[in-house]
This record gives C-alpha cells, structure tokens and sequence, in this order.
C-alpha cells in the first residue's frame, strides 16, 4: 500500500501525458524513497511524505501538503487517487497538489527549483544548520510524523 493509503495495483499514469510513470529510486539516507517520473514530460510523482525525503527540507515541503491546502483547483485529476488537484505557488515554484491524498506534481525542473530553495535556505541559516548530523535530522523528521 502506498503512503497514501491508496492500494492501486500498477503503475500510476502521468496526469500530463496519460502514459504510465516509471518507479525510480531516490537513495537518502534512511530509506530510500520510490518516486513516479513520466519518460515523456519528465514530470515527477510525489506520494505523501516522498518530497519531503527528497528535498531534504521537511518544512518546505509540508508547507504545500500539511498546510491547509490553498491555490486554484486545476484541471489534472490526481494520478494516484483521483482526487482534485490545487495549483499552488510557493517560493516561485508552482506545483499541483492533491486534496485528497496530498501527493504532489511537479513539472520538469520544479523539483531542481525546489532543491535551490532549500540550498539557499540553509545557507541563510548559517554553517550550524548545515552541519546538522544527519541522524538528528532524521530522528527529528521521525518524531514529527
């Protein structure tokens, strides 16, 4: 069963182009995390929780999907469940996100956009954050859930 609590057999289609998404594996530290990514467009499928693991900030990354979800309702239909799709703007990358099951689309390059913000972020915060042992990191993203 996926994170979502949606327990479709198969590969999930790209809300995008209609074929199916490839299952790719981001390594991390801790588990490593399976994400959908269309061959066509080269947008990517998020599960609940998976952005978070990927862009390795946590707080931006619940911030689209923990927030209360706020945007325009889109025209994609949730590739995992179905559900409405809002599109939102934040931190000058715009993603479609799931109402329903709080999974994420994002569209090529917006993941790479998302990951600069959060390289900018912890350089804003100072040398302190970014040598954070990795465990804590971990341990406190645990303990959050």
């Amino acid at each position: 069963m996926s994170p979502s609590g949606d327990d479709r057999e198969g590969p999930i289609e790209c809300p995008r182009c209609a074929i199916p998404l490839k299952e790719e594996t981001v390594e991390r530290l801790g588990p490593d995390v399976q994400i959908d990514v269309c061959s066509k467009c080269g947008g990517t499928w998020y599960d609940r929780g998976e952005l978070a693991a990927v862009i390795k900030d946590r707080r931006i990354a619940n911030a689209f999907t923990e927030e209360p979800i706020k945007g325009i309702m889109g025209p994609m239909a949730c590739p995992r469940c179905g559900g409405r799709m809002r599109v939102r703007e934040d931190w000058g990358v715009e993603v479609d996100v799931c109402t329903s099951c709080k999974g994420v689309w994002l569209d090529l390059g917006e993941t790479k956009a998302l990951e600069a913000k959060v390289e900018r972020t912890l350089e804003d915060e100072g040398p302190l954050r970014k040598q954070e042992p990795a465990f804590y990191r971990a341990l406190d993203e645990f303990f959050d859930q």
